[in-house]
């Protein structure tokens, strides 16, 4: 089973990976504007003359001089000057965040050159050497500014993300809340009985799951409709065909009570009425339990000889309307189905087609195979049915209008004969004869014996 792509989850990651990308960049923006703000009082006093006056300092008069001007020295407000002694001690006794205090000892201050050595290792701040040999770093640290950060931009990271995330909440809620909403009002819509409620163009249009979804809500609700109305239609066209029989036994009745006794010709037309009743019953049966999928018996069934069979029991009633029934059957396709059932929607094709042919006319039953299908057709040389009305036949006590034929039938014959074939994922439909009549082919799958 082929599945397709999750459209919707690609959409989601769409966002997710947009918001990402505008989260770094905003982040990136936000961390270099406030980092350069911060920092240029910074680098202004690094790349001051502040070291060189303190080396002059020293050199005039020692350390005591240093630390005095060291204290009395205005340092830029966004910087910090550290004066350190051998043993990374600020000349002051100020104390170094202890964060910085090993990156200081081993990388800025660093270890003690070695004597008769030519080798100076790399240190990261200046030196200065006073009268007396000893050396002192010169170490300038940005003020507000930690191994973390700074509040300022903290804070632009804090906000960017607010930024980022309420923006892709927006979208997503856009994108997917609104139409789940939507879904929900209309499910809750029609299960209180308001039938018109659907789904609108700009849901159904999506090409994702939700479009999918609400596609697939208008369509059921569209069936719903039509099942409610059809059942409507099939109650009213019910209770017509039993009026019908009822009244005429009412009159057969009151006429026998009228004459004191029944009659051979009362007797007669209560049988018949009442085995009309009978037809009309067990026709609702058949069709209403059609729907259920449990009630077919599936098995091997030869087309062919399924045919046959049924012309040979159909023969009498067609020599009883002076027609003929011919049979012609090419390679006995075999299919998988109930024959009860198969039977029965055949046998109502042919009848009704029996019913509608004129006297010295034949009835055609052809089966063949083609295309991994069963073709099975069964034609007439009747009045035929308007091109209008070719696919309406099929819907319960339908009758065409103009088809002329005695009105015999109970009208289900052939929405059960169209329900037969669905059940069994097949497919019915009529068309115009050349020549006059109609054409009914039903397409079976054949069995399938690899």
């Amino acid at each position: 089973m082929n599945i397709p792509a999750p459209r919707i989850y690609a959409r989601m990651a769409f966002y997710v990976g947009t918001a990402l990308a505008a989260f770094l960049a905003l982040a990136v923006g936000s961390v270099a504007l406030l980092a350069s703000a911060e920092l240029a009082s910074y680098v202004q006093t690094r790349q001051g003359p502040l070291g060189q006056e303190a080396a002059a300092v020293l050199a005039e008069g020692g350390r005591p001089a240093l630390e005095r001007w060291l204290a009395g020295t205005q340092v830029p407000a966004g910087a910090t000057v550290f004066v350190l002694d051998a043993q990374s001690r600020d000349i002051l006794g100020r104390t170094m965040p202890a964060y910085l205090e090993g990156f200081v000892r081993n990388s800025v201050v660093g270890p003690p050159d070695e004597p008769g050595s030519n080798y100076r290792p790399v240190r990261l701040a200046p030196q200065i050497i006073g009268p007396d040999g000893a050396s002192y770093t010169f170490l300038v640290l940005p003020k507000g500014i930690t191994i973390w950060g700074s509040p300022a931009i903290t804070f632009g990271l804090i906000l960017a993300a607010l930024l980022v995330v309420g923006t892709v909440a927006w979208l997503v809620a856009g994108a997917f809340g609104r139409p789940v909403g939507e879904l929900q009002t209309a499910v809750r819509q029609l299960a209180s009985g308001r039938l018109e409620a659907r789904l609108p163009a700009g849901i159904t249009g999506r090409r994702d799951e939700l479009g999918d979804l609400a596609r697939d809500f208008n369509t059921m609700a569209d069936q719903i409709v039509g099942l409610l109305e059809g059942r409507q239609q099939l109650m009213a066209e019910l209770s017509h065909e039993l009026r019908s029989p009822l009244a005429r036994l009412q009159a057969a009745v009151a006429l026998a009570a009228h004459r004191g006794g029944l009659g051979e010709t009362e007797r007669g037309r209560i049988e018949e009425e009442l085995g009309r009743l009978d037809q009309v019953i067990g026709d609702v049966l058949r069709f209403s339990r059609l729907g259920s999928a449990a009630e077919i018996q599936r098995r091997l069934v030869r087309v062919g000889e399924l045919l046959a069979d049924l012309v040979r029991v159909e023969q009498i009633e067609a020599t009883a309307r002076g027609c003929e029934l011919r049979l012609d059957v090419r390679d006995n396709p075999t299919v998988v189905g109930d024959p009860a059932l198969l039977r029965s929607g055949l046998e109502n094709i042919l009848r009704n087609a029996i019913r509608y042919s004129p006297p010295g006319a034949s009835v055609e039953v052809s089966a063949r195979s083609e295309g991994g299908m069963a073709l099975i057709g069964i034609a007439d040389r009747g009045p035929g049915v308007p091109e209008a009305f070719l696919q309406r036949i099929f819907e319960p006590y339908f009758r065409a209008p103009g088809s002329g034929g005695p009105a015999t039938g109970t009208g289900l014959g052939l929405a059960i004969a169209r329900r037969v074939f669905e059940a069994h994922d097949g497919t019915v439909a009529a068309a115009a004869r050349p020549g006059g009549g109609l054409l009914v082919s039903a397409r079976l799958p054949l069995a399938d014996f690899a």
